[in-house]
């Protein structure tokens, strides 16, 4: 992908492209960005609901795996790696990541459980999400309902551990209508 097929397909000129995104990697940065606000703002809504911690986790899921469903070269050009200056990065799942650490922080300190796994069980949890969600893509051999739940079943028992199974939410401030 280049700027150029970036224009052409926006049906801008090239040159009004580069006035904004200086290369590649900073429009991929500012795609990855918008659709991380408009993920993120859907999860906090529904992390703000008064429904069990299994629950919320399923709908998590389900809202990551629908975004992947939805959007699959979307996802795959986020999720590349990409030079950008002299760090590597992967917006699509960094900017998660450092959400979903947030996330467990808020549940891991609710729950007395070391905050400092905070970190490890967000990006475990969003990189199985985001590649199963992949994988399931390319090879759909259960329903997508299916395929949530199992998702689902196997993240669960970390947070179970802690006993999550008497967490209920919200888990963030009060629910908000979803922009659209």
């Amino acid at each position: 992908m280049t700027i150029a097929q970036v224009a052409a397909e926006a049906g801008y000129a090239r040159t009004a492209v580069y006035a904004v995104f200086p290369d590649l990697p900073a429009l991929i940065d500012a795609l990855a960005e918008r659709h991380m606000n408009a993920i993120i703002a859907a999860a906090d809504h529904l992390l703000a609901q008064p429904l069990p911690a299994r629950q919320l986790l399923r709908a998590v899921v389900t809202l990551m795996c629908d975004f992947v469903d939805a959007n699959p070269n979307l996802h795959h050009v986020m999720m590349q790696r990409l030079e950008h200056g002299d760090a590597e990065h992967r917006p699509f799942f960094t900017r998660v990541s450092d959400w979903a650490t947030s996330i467990f922080d808020i549940i891991l300190r609710r729950l007395d459980a070391d905050p400092a796994l905070a970190r490890i069980w967000a990006t475990a949890t969003v990189g199985a999400i985001l590649m199963s969600a992949e994988a399931w893509i390319q090879q759909p051999i259960r329903s997508r309902a299916e395929f949530v739940d199992q998702l689902a079943a196997f993240l669960w028992p970390s947070v179970e551990s802690i006993g999550g199974d008497r967490l209920v939410g919200p888990l963030v401030g009060a629910a908000e209508p979803v922009p659209k």
